[in-house]
């Protein structure tokens, strides 16, 4: 057995095939030049985001074309455990071509079914979920950069593992979590010395440990969930144009781009139009979906099922 297979081979019996093979093999890793992005006509930016002393940091270099408006290449380098080059090389290929509110949608969902082998069986065991989030909070940092902003500041809860407030209410808001270890699953908060998950677990007091901001988080969700429940849902029929317009974009992150850029296609929605008792959707095909011989077919069929079924009937969907 080789070197390379040695120290490969432990990772073998936790991960899937897709995910295996992205840490062995990842095809978006490295830098990108200033020379490089100008034979690409685009702007560079290079984000940093996380800290080499906790553990996890990844740098992005992304070449942003001003006149498309969209990352047009995206490559990163990272140090960190292996699992975090598996999401970060699928956040690369799932960047390309998009502009950045596209990028904004990229979700856990939508990454993390990109690198399962089947719809059914997670990417990841519980113990590595936390490289998704840790991708995509990246991947929000390098937009703020690009746009010269940056995130709002937040105060650190684990030191050890450099997680603030803010990652970790997001954290439980996001995968409906109810308890501190299931925290360190997504985010790793918790999982070093443990002195952030309750008072007494170290010498120091805090303001804030992780059993408060759950306890606290929880207590939100509830009463948003019961306040929520009061209010009578709106019928798609019901809703304004621009209401419509976000339950079709919901839609379409939620149930069919996946299946597009998995094939290396997109969409975009160009217009939506009131048409009699029809809601017409005029939609424009991206990457590998606009050259496709099935895109006015079996494409377009199943886009255009999938709304009516989850939205309207009177849903038509148009491409151009």
């Amino acid at each position: 057995m080789s070197k390379s297979e040695t120290l490969h081979n432990p990772f073998k019996e936790k991960f899937p095939f897709k995910v295996q093979m992205l840490i062995e093999r990842p095809k978006n890793k490295g830098t990108i030049t200033p020379e490089e992005a100008a034979q690409l006509n685009g702007e560079l930016t290079i984000a940093r985001y996380g800290d080499a002393a906790t553990g996890m940091e990844i740098v992005w270099y992304w070449v942003y074309d001003p006149d498309q408006e969209r990352v047009v290449s995206a490559r990163y380098t990272l140090f960190g455990p292996p699992v975090l080059l598996a999401a970060a090389d699928m956040a690369a290929l799932l960047c390309r071509n998009k502009r950045y509110d596209e990028i904004e949608k990229i979700n856990y969902k939508s990454l993390e079914y990109f690198l399962r082998d089947n719809p059914v069986d997670p990417a990841f065991p519980e113990e590595y979920r936390f490289a998704v989030p840790f991708v995509l909070r990246s991947l929000r940092a390098a937009i703020a950069r690009s746009r010269g902003e940056s995130l709002p500041e937040s105060p650190t809860v684990c030191e050890c593992a450099g997680v603030d407030e803010a990652t970790i209410v997001q954290a439980i808001r996001d995968f409906d979590l109810r308890s501190v270890e299931a925290i360190g699953h997504y985010t790793r908060a918790g999982t070093f010395c443990g002195s952030c998950v309750a008072p007494g677990n170290g010498p120091e007091v805090r303001a804030r440990y992780l059993r408060d901001i759950l306890e606290e988080t929880r207590k939100e969700m509830e009463a948003q969930s019961s306040a929520a429940a009061k209010v009578p849902e709106k019928s798609f029929k019901e809703m304004t144009l621009e209401e419509k317009r976000a339950a079709i974009e919901a839609t379409i992150d939620e149930y069919i781009r996946s299946m597009l850029v998995m094939d290396g296609g997109d969409m975009e929605i160009l217009d939506i139009k009131e048409n009699g008792p029809n809601t017409d959707v005029y939609i424009r095909y991206l990457g590998a979906c606009s050259g496709c011989a099935s895109a006015n077919t079996g494409t377009l069929f199943a886009i255009e099922g999938i709304l009516k079924q989850k939205l309207d009937s009177d849903i038509r969907v148009l491409p151009l």
